[in-house]
């Protein structure tokens, strides 16, 4: 389980709840007709934005927030190629066959291809290919939880206009006028829920998870194409060091 998820969750709901118990309207919270025009709305549109291809996809990347699937971090990733290197200068390539079994599955698409004897150009061409198409397809995901991030709040000022309108149609009632309140009201703190501590946190949830992958198969193709040429493996390590660092450095400016 991704403990900074479980922690942010619990520290935001905490901090909303403490507040709304200090001003003694947790009552009012559950509204049914503002939940599902808010839920609803936000669902609708955020299907109406992307392909069925790409939305079924959304209750599986959901759960990764929660439960991430294990992503080795790059310093192991730079050990364990470091380690083949050794293996392919002391036996040859042929050597890879026998000891990348347990590896990830990148890893060993490459492995294949070099004891199949492919020029370094096609490895390359092809498993640059393979991360762009994974890329994107993570992108697709985390643009539709950016998305519903987006609806979420705009549908809740729908319902806020919604239970405008009931407060002018009823002015003369005011149990009607304060139902019409709490639709007003609801909608809204529904809609900014959505979008803060569901849509927005898991689509950069998402994004952390797709870059921390997609490092790791960068590494792995400077590594494949090492052990084509067998390189020394201090030569390797610093490259993928240097790529290490690089990557950090274009990172620090872009948030910069």
């Amino acid at each position: 389980m991704d403990l900074s998820t479980v922690l942010g969750l619990g520290l935001g709901v905490g901090c909303v709840w403490y507040a709304m118990a200090a001003g003694d309207i947790l009552g009012i919270l559950w509204d049914k007709p503002s939940f599902i025009l808010v839920a609803g709305g936000t669902i609708a549109s955020t299907l109406m934005t992307f392909p069925l291809d790409v939305m079924k996809n959304v209750p599986r990347s959901l759960l990764l927030t929660f439960f991430p699937k294990k992503i080795t971090d790059a310093e192991k990733v730079i050990d364990r190629l470091c380690e083949l290197a050794a293996l392919v200068k002391a036996h040859g390539v042929d050597s890879l066959a026998e000891n990348t079994a347990d590896d990830e599955k990148f890893l060993r698409t490459g492995v294949r291809m070099l004891l199949n004897e492919w020029d370094e150009d096609a490895i390359k061409e092809n498993l640059e290919k393979e991360m762009e198409f994974t890329l994107e397809r993570h992108q697709q995901v985390q643009k539709a939880f950016a998305a519903a991030g987006g609806y979420g709040p705009v549908y809740g000022l729908l319902g806020t206009l919604v239970g405008i309108l009931g407060v002018l149609r009823y002015l003369d009632s005011p149990k009607a006028m304060g139902a019409a309140m709490t639709v007003a009201i609801v909608t809204t703190f529904y809609g900014i829920f959505v979008a803060n501590f569901i849509a927005l946190p898991t689509a950069g949830k998402l994004e952390s998870y797709s870059n921390k992958e997609l490092l790791g198969k960068q590494l792995m193709l400077i590594g494949l194409l090492s052990f084509k040429k067998e390189e020394n493996p201090e030569t390797l390590r610093r490259k993928l060091e240097r790529h290490v660092a690089a990557k950090l450095r274009k990172e620090d400016k872009e948030q910069g």
